[in-house]
């Protein structure tokens, strides 16, 4: 199934995932499933961390899980 990643979940899913509903975190860790998401979502993040706001810190570097 191909899911569609909102710039929220998108953020939640690679750093906060515990903040998703338990169905959410399942279909996204589902590795059947492939997941998608806009470049305007990493446009937004971008922006957003770029404006070096104290309540938004992301990190990007990829996370291998295991």
């Amino acid at each position: 199934m191909k899911l569609l990643l909102d710039t929220h979940l998108l953020l939640w899913a690679a750093n906060e995932p515990k903040r998703l509903p338990k169905t959410a975190r399942a279909l996204i860790e589902n590795t059947g499933n492939e997941l998608i998401f806009s470049a305007a979502s990493l446009e937004e993040i971008t922006i957003k961390s770029s404006l070096a706001r104290a309540d938004f810190r992301i990190d990007a570097r990829l996370r291998r899980r295991g």
